[in-house]
C-alpha cells in the first residue's frame, strides 16, 4: 500500500468525531426509545420497531453530524487537508500531462449534447490551455436517428470551432457494460495517449478553468486517482427543477463539505464531473460481471462507487473537492421522471452488497457501499417502522399506548431531536448563504432567500412520503427479481398529463386515505403526528402535476424565489450553451434513408465507419435488409435490418447507388 498524502492524525480525528458523534447520539436516541416502549412492555411488534428506529436513526445522525462538519469546514473557510494545491507560480505554468475530456452518451439530443460540448471546449480554449485537452464523444445511441443525428452534429461542431484532430466522435456497435464498457472501451483504444480523463455525462457543463485546475491538482498530487467535483444543477424552468436547484445550491455545498471533510481520500466517485488517472483506472479498475441473474448479477450498473474502491484498493486516494466549482449538470423536470432515474440507481447501489466483503477494500470502501445501499433501504425501513407502529397499537394496547406516548416529554423529546437533525442541515446552508451578503443578493435578497428555503422545506416534506413509498417499491422490487433497463434519462422541460399523475399516484393516494382512516380508527391524536406524511400522499397527483410546470417555475422566478446565483450572473459558459442549445438542427427522422438520400451524411458516414473495429451487423437482420433494399422490395425495413444496413459499408455505396439512379 502506497503511503497517505495525509496525516493519519488528523484522518482519526476528523472520523472519530464524525462517526463518535454519530454512534452517541445512536445510542442515546435508541435508548430513549427503549424506555418508551419498555414502559408498557416490549411486544414483538414493538421490539421490531425499535430495530427499526435504531437503523433509521443512526443514517439521519450521520447525515446529521456529516453536515456539521461541513458546516465548520465552510464558516472557517479551510481546506480538507491532504490535496497539494498549486502555488501562484505553479498556477502560471504550463500543463505538463495530456487530458481527454469524454462524454459517454445514449440516445441523447444531439442539440444539447454538442451544445454543452461546445461551450465547455470555448471556454477552454478561452484559457490558453487547449493544446493540453482532446474532447472525446463516446455515442452508445441504439436508434439510428440518433446516431446519424450525432454524427452531423459532430461534422458541424468541428467545423464550427475548428475542432478537427482534437474533438472526436465514436459509436459503439456493440453496448456490452453500458456506460462503463463504454468508458473501458475508450481506454483500451485511446487511453494510453493521456494522462488524465474527465468524464461528463450528456447535461454536464464544465468552465475552463475547473478543467485546467483539475489537470494541475492531478499532477502535483501523484497518488489522487479520483478527484470529484461537486456539479450544480442549473438549466431547468419547471418548479421541480427549481426547486431541486434551490436546494442542491444552499444545502448541497454543507453535506459536500462534510462529506469531505472526514472521508478524505477515502472519497467517493459519482461517475461524472471528474477527473481519473488513466493509466491506474485502466490497471485496476476493470469492474468484474458479477455471476447470476439480474437484479443482483450480471454488469454493475452503480460502477462509480465499484471504481472508487477499486481505485483506492490499489493505493490511489479519491478525493470529493467542494472548491472546485464550474461545475453543472441539469436536474430531472419532475417528480417522475426523478423517480425513474432513482429506479436505476436504487438496483445498482443492491448490487453492491455483494462487493462489501471483496478482498483488500478500504474500510472507508466498504462504508460507501453500505451507505449507498441504505440511502435506497432507509425509505423502506421507515416504512415498515411505520406499520410496525400501527402493529403495536393493533397488538392490544391500542389507544392507551399511542395516548400515553403522545403526552410523554420524552417521545416529544425524541421526535423534536428528529426533525431538529433532518432541518439543521439545511439551516447551516441557509445561515451560510445568509452570512455572503453579495451571494444572498444574486438569490434575490435575504428575505427571498429566506421565504425561498421555508417554501423548500414544506414542498420536499410533502414530497418526502411519495419519494419514500416509490423507492420502498424500488427496494422491493428489486429484492423481488424485478429488471430495470437502462434508458437514457428524460432531460427536457415537459408538463405532467393528469392522466399520467393520476396512474402513477393512485396507489400513494390510496394509502394515504388508508393510512389516515386506520389512525383516526386507533388514535386520532396520533393523526397530527403523521399529519405530514398523510397530507404528502393525498396530494400526490397534484404536486406532480403542479410542480412539473415550466409556467410556475418561471412565476417563482420573476418574484425572486427559488434564484441561484448561477441565474442572476450567469456565468459565461452555461449563457453559451444555452445560446448554443438554442439552435435547431435539421432533424433526422429516418437515419437510414439520410444517409442513403444526403451525399454528406453518406460520406461522414462511411468515414466514419472505417474507424470502427468490424461492422458488428447481425447476418441475418444484413442479409434481409440487403434484399429489401437492393432488389427494390416494397417491404419496409425493421428497425434491426436499418442499423445492419448502416453498420455495412458495401451495402451503403449499393444502396447509394440504386437511390442515385432512381432520382436521375
Amino acid at each position: 500500500m502506497h503511503a497517505h498524502s495525509f496525516s493519519p492524525d488528523t484522518t482519526g480525528l476528523r472520523r472519530g468525531c464524525v462517526l463518535g458523534l454519530a454512534a452517541g447520539s445512536t445510542l442515546l436516541g435508541t435508548w430513549e426509545m427503549y424506555w418508551l416502549l419498555s414502559d408498557w412492555g416490549l411486544t414483538a411488534p414493538e421490539a421490531v420497531m425499535l430495530g427499526l428506529f435504531a437503523l433509521c436513526f443512526a443514517w439521519i445522525s450521520l447525515s446529521f453530524w456529516t453536515a456539521v462538519a461541513g458546516f465548520l469546514e465552510l464558516a472557517l473557510g479551510g481546506r480538507v487537508p491532504g490535496l497539494r494545491w498549486p502555488e501562484a507560480e505553479e498556477e502560471a505554468a504550463p500543463l505538463n500531462g495530456r487530458t481527454a475530456v469524454v462524454m459517454p452518451i445514449h440516445n441523447e439530443d444531439p442539440a444539447s449534447v454538442f451544445a454543452n460540448v461546445q461551450a465547455t471546449f470555448e471556454s477552454l480554449e478561452a484559457t490558453g490551455r487547449l493544446d493540453c485537452f482532446d474532447f472525446y464523444v463516446l455515442s452508445d445511441s441504439t436508434r439510428a436517428e440518433a446516431w446519424v443525428a450525432e454524427e452531423l452534429a459532430w461534422a458541424d461542431l468541428c467545423q464550427r470551432v475548428g475542432g478537427q484532430g482534437r474533438i472526436f466522435y465514436r459509436r459503439r456497435s456493440d453496448n456490452t457494460g453500458k456506460k462503463a464498457g463504454n468508458l473501458a472501451d475508450f481506454c483500451e483504444r485511446w487511453g494510453r495517449r493521456y494522462d488524465f480523463m474527465v468524464v461528463l455525462d450528456a447535461d454536464s457543463i464544465m468552465s475552463g478553468e475547473t478543467l485546467v485546475k483539475m489537470a494541475r491538482l492531478m499532477e502535483l498530487n501523484p497518488r489522487a486517482g479520483i478527484l470529484q467535483a461537486p456539479p450544480r444543477c442549473v438549466g431547468k424552468t419547471t418548479l421541480f427543477a427549481r426547486l431541486q436547484q434551490f436546494a442542491g445550491r444552499v444545502y448541497g455545498p454543507v453535506v459536500a463539505a462534510g462529506a469531505a471533510a472526514w472521508q478524505l481520500g477515502e472519497s467517493n466517485y459519482w461517475g461524472h464531473n471528474a477527473i481519473l488517472r488513466v493509466s491506474a483506472f485502466t490497471e485496476h479498475c476493470g469492474l468484474p460481471v458479477l455471476p447470476g441473474q439480474q437484479p443482483f448479477g450480471g454488469h454493475i450498473l452503480s460502477h462509480d462507487f465499484v471504481e472508487a474502491a477499486l481505485m483506492r484498493r490499489a493505493g490511489y486516494t479519491v478525493w470529493l473537492v467542494p472548491e472546485l466549482d464550474g461545475s453543472y449538470e441539469q436536474s430531472p423536470p419532475h417528480l417522475l421522471a426523478y423517480a425513474q432515474r432513482d429506479r436505476r440507481w436504487c438496483q445498482g447501489n443492491l448490487q453492491h452488497l455483494r462487493l462489501v466483503l471483496a478482498g483488500g477494500l478500504h474500510p472507508v470502501s466498504r462504508a460507501h457501499f453500505l451507505m449507498g445501499v441504505m440511502s435506497y433501504v432507509a425509505s423502506p425501513l421507515w416504512l415498515l417502522f411505520l406499520l410496525a407502529g400501527l402493529g403495536a397499537a393493533l397488538h392490544g394496547r391500542v389507544v392507551d399506548l399511542e395516548a400515553s406516548m403522545l403526552d410523554s416529554e420524552g417521545a416529544l423529546w425524541l421526535m423534536g431531536v428528529s426533525m431538529a437533525m433532518l432541518l439543521l442541515p439545511k439551516v447551516f446552508g441557509l445561515v451560510l448563504a445568509l452570512a455572503r451578503r453579495e451571494e444572498a443578493e444574486r438569490m434575490g435578497g435575504r428575505v427571498r432567500l429566506v421565504l425561498s428555503a421555508l417554501a423548500e422545506i414544506g414542498m420536499s416534506t410533502l414530497l418526502a412520503p411519495v419519494m419514500m413509498l416509490f423507492q420502498s417499491h424500488f427496494v422491493f422490487g428489486t429484492l423481488l427479481g424485478y429488471r430495470v433497463s437502462w434508458t437514457s434519462q428524460q432531460r427536457d422541460d415537459e408538463e405532467l398529463p393528469w392522466a399520467e399523475a393520476a396512474r402513477r399516484h393512485a396507489v400513494h393516494t390510496l394509502v394515504g386515505v388508508v393510512l389516515a382512516a386506520v389512525v383516526l380508527v386507533l388514535s386520532p391524536g396520533l393523526l397530527a403526528w403523521l399529519s405530514p406524511v398523510v397530507a404528502g400522499l393525498l396530494l400526490s397527483i397534484p404536486l406532480s402535476v403542479w410542480t412539473a410546470r415550466a409556467s410556475l417555475g418561471t412565476w417563482a422566478r420573476r418574484h425572486g424565489l427559488f434564484l441561484i446565483p448561477e441565474e442572476s450572473n450567469s456565468p459565461p459558459v452555461l449563457t453559451r450553451a444555452l445560446e448554443l442549445a438554442q439552435r435547431q438542427l435539421e432533424p433526422v427522422e429516418d437515419g437510414l434513408e439520410r444517409v442513403l438520400t444526403d451525399p454528406r451524411a453518406h460520406a461522414l458516414h462511411l468515414a466514419l465507419l472505417e474507424s470502427l473495429p468490424g461492422s458488428g451487423a447481425t447476418p441475418l437482420a444484413l442479409a434481409s435488409a440487403r434484399r429489401k433494399l437492393l432488389e427494390g422490395t416494397p417491404e419496409p425495413l425493421s428497425t434491426q435490418e436499418k442499423t445492419a444496413a448502416l453498420l455495412d459499408a458495401e451495402t451503403l455505396t449499393q444502396a447509394r447507388s440504386r437511390y442515385a439512379v432512381r432520382l436521375i
